[in-house]
């Protein structure tokens, strides 16, 4: 099952809280959830000095991605899902991707190419997910890393690191390569991402195959 499916018991959980909020614009939780992953960049920049901003950055992904699935959950009790609030849900999000990637990829604690190269492969993700759309078929949401998994994969990897930062030990040796475990996660994100663009695009060309047979016979 793709992580993308998890949002639907967790807008559950958040709908109490989404409840007591009906007065609040969704468009506000959005943008702040924005503010937040700008936060988290300078977490990941300042790391390598400071660990403890590894644990924050965990927190600070935690509170974003709650955000962004309580806006949506706000939008269905104030009964006010629109057009408009597709590109506030979708824009703002890749924005967020953008600042915690350029945190990660300029930090101490990453290889800049590899960073930037696992960036790249999450904002192609993203757009050919959203391509589908564009081309009259349904948004694709197929893995096997979809936004959820690679902050999941982030989180992960950089509680790893917390603990190899705290015990004195920066990077690992691979293969006569040095990678600290930020870059092993930026590596399989862009592994990951690669092969989740391919389904993604499979899946378009399957739905585009069906539609225009149904068009033309």
């Amino acid at each position: 099952m793709d992580m993308y499916y998890l949002k639907i018991p967790y807008r559950k959980v958040l709908l109490p809280i989404a409840k007591k909020m009906i007065s609040v614009d969704p468009d506000i939780i959005s943008y702040l959830a924005v503010f937040v992953a700008a936060i988290t960049m300078f977490c990941y920049i300042f790391a390598s000095s400071y660990p403890i901003l590894l644990i924050i950055s965990i927190l600070l992904t935690i509170l974003r991605m709650t955000l962004n699935t309580l806006d949506g959950v706000i939008a269905i009790q104030r009964g006010n899902l629109r057009l408009k609030g597709e590109i506030v849900n979708a824009l703002p999000d890749r924005y967020s991707d953008i600042f915690v990637f350029i945190g990660i990829a300029v930090s101490p604690l990453c290889n800049s190419t590899i960073g930037i190269i696992a960036l790249s492969t999450a904002l192609l993700t993203s757009y050919t997910g959203m391509l589908g759309k564009a081309v009259g078929v349904k948004w694709q949401h197929q893995g096997p890393i979809d936004k959820i998994a690679r902050l999941c994969l982030i989180m992960i990897f950089s509680l790893i690191q917390y603990f190899t930062l705290c015990s004195g030990v920066t990077a690992m040796d691979l293969l006569g390569i040095e990678l600290t475990y930020i870059d092993i996660s930026m590596i399989l994100i862009s592994v990951l991402g690669q092969i989740t663009i391919y389904n993604r695009l499979k899946g378009q060309l399957k739905e585009i195959e069906i539609l225009e047979s149904e068009k033309f016979n």
